[in-house]
């Protein structure tokens, strides 16, 4: 590709600023096979040519009525979302070497030398299509890495979901469930304040708060009346089961979905499982998947139970603030009850919901 360069030269877009070297310079270029050359002897004449054919190189001489620095000043005026393009400096001082900067990038003296001139003109345009022919692979490098680690993190994604939905089929109907806790836990990270990164993480980590119940035997997981004392034992092993089982992966969401499995039955005031730890000593994101699990779960038909009314769960959690939950997330909790309304709503246990999910995990 760069070995090309130098037929892509004469191939490039030239533009000359000058009135007093414009007729030689453009005849001298075309002469030699450069065949986009355009031309202007005012400063108003080359921005609308610039303008209309963005240049890989511009040849300037000074015009009367702007100083050199004023010149400069508006060329670099012309860069946008394009690279401003060298400049060659047609230099009439004899005895005066010209500062070189960001935008001048050469200078020929005057009488312009043909030779010199063209051999100038190719090693400028040659450096900056090299810059191009770079910057367009290396973004096209980017865009690759880009594209396969989105892809990457979809398939986690995807294998996390799956995984959160097979615990939850394993104690329930439906896997609607572990979908509304899972948003429910990200409408509840936004409102406290979480950049959107950490609360969409919510999202796909929540949903796999239960699955260490894939460990506890059907004959106490489905059991359908209450448990006896040393089954609740058992069943309350679920979470520490899934802490071990999440935790043995590097995995960012993984790592975040171990912390909420081991954290989301402990309680604000120190009674819950299976460690009883009190307050701001739970992981804040097992306070905030155990208020949308257990409103997700009061508010769920079960084979065993009716649904509750919104108005009675939402009456349930106000009464444990301080108690179950912390009383902080009570009060967001409450103050976004509308969005998490309409993400049941959303999510509710519909047979399409259930017909679309059941496919989803048998392919």
């Amino acid at each position: 590709m760069i070995n090309d360069l130098l037929d892509l030269a004469t191939e490039a877009n030239i533009l000359i600023i000058s009135e007093d070297h414009l007729a030689k310079i453009t005849s001298l270029l075309k002469t030699n096979n450069f065949k986009k050359v355009k031309g202007a002897s005012s400063f108003q004449l080359a921005m609308e040519l610039y303008l209309e054919t963005p240049p890989s190189l511009i040849i300037l001489s000074p015009i009367i009525g702007l100083s050199l620095k004023e010149l400069i000043d508006k060329l670099a005026t012309f860069s946008s979302d394009i690279d401003l393009p060298p400049v060659l400096l047609i230099n009439d001082h004899s005895k005066c070497v010209p500062k070189t900067d960001g935008v001048i990038k050469d200078f020929v003296r005057t009488p312009i030398n043909d030779n010199e001139i063209l051999f100038r003109i190719h090693s400028l345009l040659s450096t900056f299509l090299s810059f191009q022919e770079l910057n367009i692979y290396n973004k096209s490098i980017i865009t690759a890495i880009e594209k396969r680690s989105q892809e990457l993190r979809e398939s986690q994604i995807e294998i996390i979901e799956c995984l959160g939905y097979a615990a939850e089929f394993r104690d329930s109907e439906t896997g609607m469930h572990t979908i509304r806790v899972g948003h429910y836990s990200q409408c509840l990270a936004k409102a406290m304040g979480m950049s959107d990164k950490e609360s969409e993480s919510l999202l796909y980590s929540a949903p796999m708060h239960d699955v260490g119940k894939i460990g506890i035997p059907d004959k106490i997981l489905l059991k359908p009346g209450k448990l006896e004392e040393k089954e609740w034992e058992v069943m309350k092993q679920h979470a520490t089961i899934g802490e071990s089982i999440l935790n043995r992966s590097s995995n960012k969401l993984l790592q975040q979905a171990s912390i909420i499995a081991l954290n989301h039955h402990e309680k604000w005031d120190g009674s819950g499982y299976p460690k009883g730890l009190k307050g701001t000593d739970i992981h804040l994101y097992g306070r905030i998947v155990a208020i949308v699990d257990v409103f997700d779960a009061l508010t769920m038909e079960r084979p065993y139970k009716k649904a509750w009314s919104i108005d009675s769960a939402v009456e349930l959690i106000n009464s444990e603030s301080g108690k179950h939950f912390d009383p902080s997330l009570v009060e967001v909790f409450n103050q976004h009850i509308k969005e998490i309304i309409e993400i049941k709503d959303t999510y509710a246990d519909k047979d399409t919901n259930n017909d679309l999910l059941n496919e989803y995990l048998s392919h």
